[in-house]
């Protein structure tokens, strides 16, 4: 049976681990820099689906847009005007 000094005796013997030096920030971006490039695109691109024309993603901004103005309309009538202001758009951008 250990005693209570025996006890402290053992806590004061190990020794504490000191945690290893952390990079200088500086260390880090050039570590980053030299790491692979990680794929940007989702796996979906890579299973050869295809991706939204360019005139759904506009319709999609301009959605976003007419819903966070806070229009009371009901969705279809949202989705309707938004591509009605994408026909716009593409028809003055040329």
């Amino acid at each position: 049976m250990t005693s209570q000094k025996e006890c402290l005796a053992i806590k004061k013997v190990t020794p504490k681990r000191k945690k290893p030096p952390t990079p200088s920030l500086e260390q880090e971006a050039k570590d980053f820099i030299k790491e692979k490039p990680k794929e940007i695109l989702p796996d979906i691109v890579s299973q050869q689906e295809s991706l939204p024309a360019p005139r759904e993603l506009l319709a999609a901004s301009v959605l976003s847009g007419l819903l966070v103005s806070g229009r009371g309309q009901r969705a279809e009538e949202l989705v309707e005007e938004a591509y009605r202001y994408v026909e716009l758009l593409l028809r003055y951008n040329k």
